[in-house]
This record gives structure tokens, C-alpha cells and sequence, in this order.
């Protein structure tokens, strides 16, 4: 019965120190007036004009989406208010996104490497546009009548929920269920970016 007893107090002192372990303020943010409406989801708002956002592009996003509980999806917002050419850079990755998984991911990875390895800053928002094109092979009226559509006017405003979320902690900004914003400064380790994702989708 003692040894019951004992092995039923390390149980709950372990989860006493798991549920203590994160803190909001420290960990984590409850989003207020900046909170949207994405239950069950995970939300990384993001810019390819930041340089962070690519390395948790490349380094964290991969992991972290394949980690994810079954019932969690995942999505991106990219937001249009980061100079240099935001508007324009999220608007042909807008409607890449409606041509298919492959051109969203081809022409989001274009931009970053042309700004952040290949050091190639845009002259102007034609070239900006100009350059997200030939990426998707797609034509200067192909683009503007897709740009115009219904579903990618939709999306860019869905983006720019994002838009008072960045200005909490800046970006990357990883949104849990509309309502928690992780404190990616805090993280340490990818187990700790799960084990907080975990906690938090089900708060």
C-alpha cells in the first residue's frame, strides 16, 4: 500500500512540475484584441522579407508540422506590411497558393533565397511581381485576373489577421489555436516547442 501510495505522489509531483513547467508571460501570450478564429490549428505568421522566418522555414517547420497531433492542421500567413514590396510579395504567393501546393512552396522559397542567400534586393514592385511570375510560369493578365479573384482577395485578408500578432513579438510568430502566441525566444529545443504546442491546443 506504501509503495502504491509513493508511486502515486511521484506521479502527481511529475505532473504538478509538466503543468508548471511553461509560463504565460515567459512562454507563451494570450492573444486578446489580436486573437482569430483558428481552432484546432497551428498558424505561423510569417514574411519572406524575414530572415528568421526562413530559418524556421528551413530549420523548424519541416519537424514541427510532422509532430503535430492528427486532428491539428497547419497553416501560413503571409503578411503584406513588411517592406521592402510585402503587399506584393504576399500577393503572388496569395495566388501561387491557389494554383497548388508545389508553385505556393516554389515561388515562397524563390523569394527567400533570392533576399536572404542570394543577398538580390527588388528595385521595384514590378520586378517584385515580375520575378514571383516567371516562378510560376504564369502571365502578367494570368496573374491579375487571379489576383482579383474572390479566393485570393479572401485569403490575403485571412493573412492580415496576422498583421497585430507581429506587432507583439515580431516574426516568425507561431499562433496556437487563434488565441496563444508562443514566445519563440523562449524555445530551446524542438521537444520544447512540441511539449508547449501540446499544452497550449489544449488549454
Amino acid at each position: 500500500m506504501k509503495k502504491t501510495l509513493t508511486i502515486a505522489i511521484a506521479s502527481l509531483l511529475s505532473f504538478s512540475t509538466f503543468a508548471a513547467k511553461f509560463e504565460q508571460g515567459k512562454h507563451y501570450e494570450e492573444l486578446t484584441d489580436a486573437a482569430f478564429n483558428a481552432p484546432n490549428q497551428v498558424v505561423k505568421i510569417y514574411s519572406t522579407n524575414c530572415p528568421f522566418c526562413y530559418k524556421y522555414e528551413k530549420a523548424v517547420i519541416p519537424s514541427y508540422i510532422k509532430n503535430l497531433p492528427d486532428n491539428v492542421s497547419y497553416d501560413a500567413y503571409h503578411i503584406t506590411t513588411k517592406p521592402p514590396f510585402g503587399k506584393e510579395k504576399a500577393t503572388v504567393v496569395a495566388v501561387a497558393k491557389q494554383l497548388g501546393v508545389q508553385q505556393y512552396q516554389s515561388v515562397k522559397m524563390a523569394y527567400y533565397s533570392q533576399i536572404h542567400d542570394k543577398k538580390i534586393k527588388f528595385k521595384s514592385a514590378d520586378e517584385t511581381i515580375e520575378f514571383g511570375l516567371d516562378k510560376l510560369d504564369i502571365t502578367k493578365a494570368e496573374f491579375n485576373k487571379l489576383k482579383n479573384s474572390p479566393e485570393v482577395t479572401k485569403l490575403l485578408k485571412k493573412w492580415d489577421q496576422g498583421v497585430e500578432v507581429a506587432k507583439i513579438k515580431g516574426i516568425p510568430a507561431i499562433v496556437i489555436n487563434g488565441k496563444y502566441l508562443i514566445n519563440t525566444q523562449s524555445i530551446t529545443s524542438m521537444k520544447m516547442l512540441d511539449e508547449l504546442t501540446a499544452e497550449l491546443l489544449n488549454k
